[in-house]
């Protein structure tokens, strides 16, 4: 297909043929400029064209603008008009911009991460805003869903685990479960037949995680059991207190926490020294090594709420200010660090333990901080938990129309999936 056209005409036609080959059944702009190699302004007046002749329908939404054939069977005649190696480039830029971008929105949401990726072409692309780079992953979940099954019908193992592993900020935050289930497990299955075993530690954990959540404790406990024998393999101490802290945390929520703390207390020690570890060659190397710093020294803050969170689960009530003392600890840090999600975590759970501890006021106004943070972070899962806890709080002061008014508006910001994993854990979300 001709990458210099010399008409409107000639540009319709080939925008037309672009996204006729394309796995997505109605892509947006920026993939069909990259599947077509043009700059974004050509491909807009080609979209413009195209639909004026009735070839497409062109929309607009919160993310940008789509266009769609009318005419499925045309369309598929106009693709297979193309060459088997320009339907494949096609394709491959497609997949390779849809990384990128990715890729921009992980490293603008969750910065402190480090990646088992390794991407040799320059990140191109910057999003203006955290909001703009969550917009993104939730307008674009159905196409990553396109290009998986893509990926993996041609063999691209390494991009099928890869875009898995860079959508993590909406696992994350938005928490669509299942499907981040599905795409996990296909992620793994890609990761091993790529032999990448850092990519396959990380799905493993991840996958974990996604168990844990939805309430599938053994499958959990399963495969962060996995993720911990490949990494002492391999002797990735990163990967493994990794693994260790996830096993840990699943034990936490199945309802073991004196089972949890032996292997919280195993990553918190791993999660330290890697920590100690990196500041020390920051400091020999005039602050090189500076992000590695940070994803420790955050990571050190995740296992400290879990401590103080499996603390405050157990006997005798005196570890209940040992686990408030933990909790303010890992807020110190997660704050420092910039990760307004897990403070938040940690502020809800400092908020219930300090209601545990006969304080309900001073826990309402944590539950207010939390909730401000995942406001802030488009946490809407667990700003609906936190308002959960304060409904607890609120129920077992007596104060039952409050109480009443705040369990009806968790459950109002909780999906299928979250209610299901709360299930699992012991928690109701009716009054």
């Amino acid at each position: 297909m001709p990458t210099t056209a010399t008409s409107a005409v000639d540009d319709s036609h080939d925008v037309y043929c672009v996204i006729a080959a394309s796995a997505l059944p109605r892509p947006r702009v920026e993939s069909i400029a990259s599947g077509a190699r043009w700059h974004h302004h050509r491909t807009h007046d080609a979209l413009t064209q195209a639909a004026a002749s009735g070839l497409l329908a062109v929309s607009v939404d919160a993310v940008g603008t789509r266009a769609e054939p009318l005419d499925a069977d045309h369309a598929r005649r106009a693709a297979d008009r193309l060459t088997t190696h320009e339907r494949e480039e096609i394709t491959q830029r497609i997949a390779g911009d849809f990384l990128l971008r990715a890729t921009a929105a992980e490293r603008l949401l969750t910065p402190w991460r480090n990646t088992a990726r390794q991407l040799r072409t320059p990140d191109p692309f910057q999003f203006h805003d955290a909001g703009a780079a969550r917009q993104w992953l939730a307008g674009t979940v159905d196409d990553l869903a396109r290009l998986v099954e893509q990926g993996e019908r041609d063999g691209r193992d390494a991009f099928v685990w890869q875009v898995v592993h860079a959508f993590y900020p909406h696992w994350r935050l938005a928490r669509p479960l299942t499907l981040a289930r599905q795409v996990h497990e296909r992620a793994l299955r890609a990761a091993q037949r790529d032999h990448a075993r850092i990519g396959e530690q990380e799905i493993r954990t991840t996958l974990a995680a996604i168990l844990r959540r939805l309430g599938d404790h053994r499958a959990a406990l399963t495969m962060s059991a996995a993720a911990r024998e490949s990494a002492l393999q391999d002797g990735d101490r990163r990967a493994q207190a990794h693994a260790t802290h996830q096993h840990g945390h699943i034990l936490l929520a199945s309802g073991d926490p004196r089972a949890a703390l032996s292997y919280l207390h195993m990553a918190l020690t791993m999660r330290r020294d890697l920590y100690q570890d990196a500041h020390d060659h920051a400091r020999r190397h005039r602050g090189a090594g500076a992000d590695e710093v940070r994803t420790y020294r955050r990571a050190v803050g995740l296992t400290l709420t879990s401590i103080g969170v499996a603390e405050a689960a157990t006997d005798p009530p005196h570890r209940l200010t040992t686990a408030c003392r933990r909790l303010r600890d890992a807020i110190d840090i997660l704050q420092e660090v910039g990760d307004e999600h897990d403070a938040g975590r940690a502020l809800a759970h400092l908020g219930a333990a300090t209601a545990a501890r006969g304080h309900g006021r001073s826990a309402l106004r944590l539950f207010d901080r939390a909730e401000e943070l995942f406001s802030r972070s488009g946490s809407r899962t667990w700003w609906a938990r936190a308002r959960l806890m304060r409904a607890q709080t609120l129920a077992a002061a007596g104060q039952q129309e409050a109480a009443q008014i705040a369990f009806a508006v968790a459950r109002d910001g909780m999906g299928p999936d979250d209610e299901a994993g709360l299930a699992a854990e012991g928690v109701s979300l009716h009054h």
